[in-house]
């Protein structure tokens, strides 16, 4: 038997027991030599430093959070704006503009048994994750914000890219009589 495994069959209490009690008789599997008794007793300091660092014994879990996705409908449906505009950083009336010139295009539609996300969950998650900064455009935030995974998230901002990098000519124009603009044009 190992010394790991019998210290380990032990629990926290027996140790502590055992460690008060100045006349503990150890069990012959416990038979420590004089280094392995220091180890252990820096293990056990190490230990208690992190707890005094750390004033907790387990990590803290995050509550969970239910997707605020389905929200945006409702929002809109009893007209409140600063809501939805808080959220996406654009009116509903632009959004739907968005959905509209997105729909056509090739990068939101696949042969596959596993159909993609509509393309309005699409833009929103794209238009949440743009729209904040630091700990709010965290991937991991607009996962749970959205209820999806990563790849799911990554996959709506590349889609959404695509199309909008297509649509750059079209809807960025530059001014010729600008020097600034003739620059940056050439």
């Amino acid at each position: 038997m190992s010394l790991e495994s019998s210290i380990s069959d032990y629990t926290l209490d027996s140790f502590l027991s055992l460690l008060q009690t100045s006349e503990a008789t150890f069990p012959a599997e416990l038979a420590l030599d004089h280094h392995q008794l220091i180890s252990f007793e820096n293990a056990i300091v190490a230990l208690a430093d992190e707890v005094e660092k750390l004033r907790y014994l387990n990590a803290c879990k995050r509550a969970p959070h239910a997707p605020q996705l389905q929200l945006f409908e409702e929002w809109n449906l009893n007209n409140d704006l600063k809501k939805f505009h808080c959220k996406l950083h654009v009116d509903p009336d632009i959004f739907a503009y968005l959905v509209k010139k997105l729909e056509g295009h090739p990068v939101f539609s696949n042969n596959s048994n596993n159909p993609q996300l509509p393309i309005p969950v699409q833009l929103a998650i794209f238009l949440n994750g743009v729209g904040h900064y630091g700990n709010g455009a965290a991937t991991e935030d607009v996962t749970e914000w959205a209820g999806v995974s990563v790849g799911t998230v990554y996959n709506c901002y590349r889609r959404v890219m695509v199309m909008l990098l297509q649509h750059h000519d079209n809807v960025i124009h530059f001014d010729p009589m600008e020097l600034e603009d003739q620059e940056e044009r050439d």
